[in-house]
């Protein structure tokens, strides 16, 4: 078999419902010479079975089943080392390509000379693709470049937009393996690998590229999937793998980036206080919010300045669960 010029990683926990359209959205790529390896985070769904009888069908689809659930970035690392393609690149489980997303890619790659990059994304907000957004609308080139400084601000912390940690990249696998970089896999919940996994390619690199077409599409409306779930137990988990990544940077090498994450830090921390206060609210308990604004009035400062300051965003992290559990079908 003729070595891939591109492994698609794809990690899955419980993702029966999803993992075959997002294989098949790779499998109907216009660029066909690719690897597929889903990394099965010990799932208690059908998702082994599925990805096992489209491997019997298709030969570049491989299944990796990890001896024990250990969280995405974990998995991710598992496909990483297994990979054989000169490119890596990423895809949830619960998300799906374009179908020219690995050409366009890869001929991306060669005209602007970067080992790294990624491209615009598709927020698909409902099964219709009703109020569909896109990561970034203001691009009116075909691609272009981003500094490691602008990928920090890109990815602010507590705004009502998208942000650049989201993206997923398509990396030289060559320069992975040269520098030892991998996905912080030291706790179970997802959220913001692909951030400090970008800022380690960037450090390097000091520059991406970035396609302004929009060739990833991300699902946003089953928020059941682990990998687009947010709860204070992941978010201190960011907050505990931001650290680890602005205590690798050097202030007299990257004196700007630091400033950057120290403030993105902050912001971190910020956000999180909200989100303690905001719960909750989120989950009607209004006597536990009047409890915890006693015990925080700092953070209840912070929520009212956020609510004169975006009340949107804040009115879209109150009432999100309460119109999910409205929509669940009754018993």
């Amino acid at each position: 078999m003729t070595s891939p010029d591109i492994s698609v990683i794809i990690p899955a926990y419980n993702a029966g419902k999803f993992i075959g359209d997002a294989i098949g959205s790779v499998q109907s790529q216009t660029y066909q010479n690719f690897e597929v390896i889903v990394v099965d985070d010990c799932s208690s769904d059908d998702t082994a079975a599925v990805v096992e009888a489209l491997s019997a069908r298709d030969p570049r689809v491989r299944l990796i089943k990890s001896p024990e659930n250990k969280g995405p970035g974990h998995a991710r690392n598992l496909g990483l080392e297994l990979a054989e393609g000169e490119w890596v690149t990423l895809l949830d489980a619960d998300d799906w390509y374009q179908s020219e997303r690995l050409e366009r890619l890869l001929k991306a790659a060669v005209d602007t000379n970067v080992d790294v990059l990624a491209d615009n994304q598709r927020f698909v907000v409902d099964e219709q693709g009703n109020g569909t957004t896109l990561l970034i609308d203001y691009a009116d080139a075909e691609h272009f470049s981003i500094s490691i400084e602008d990928f920090i601000r890109g990815d602010r912390v507590r705004r009502n937009s998208r942000n650049l940690g989201l993206l997923k990249p398509f990396v030289r696998r060559g320069l992975l393996r040269q520098r030892g970089i991998r996905y912080d896999d030291a706790r179970r919940l997802p959220i913001g690998e692909d951030f400090c996994f970008l800022l380690q390619c960037l450090r390097v690199q000091k520059k991406m590229t970035l396609v302004s077409m929009p060739l990833y599409n991300y699902r946003v409306y089953d928020e059941g999937m682990l990998t687009k779930r947010q709860t204070i137990e992941s978010l201190l988990d960011w907050r505990a793998m931001h650290e680890r990544m602005q205590a690798s940077f050097d202030p007299l090498e990257d004196p700007e980036a630091m400033k950057l994450l120290v403030q993105r830090g902050k912001d971190i921390d910020r956000y999180i206080a909200v989100r303690k206060l905001i719960e909750p609210l989120r989950n009607r308990r209004f006597g536990a919010f009047a409890l915890a604004a006693l015990s925080r009035p700092t953070s209840l400062l912070l929520l009212a300045a956020d609510a004169i300051r975006d009340p949107a965003a804040i009115r879209t992290l109150i009432l999100r669960r309460v119109n999910r559990q409205q929509k669940q079908p009754s018993a």
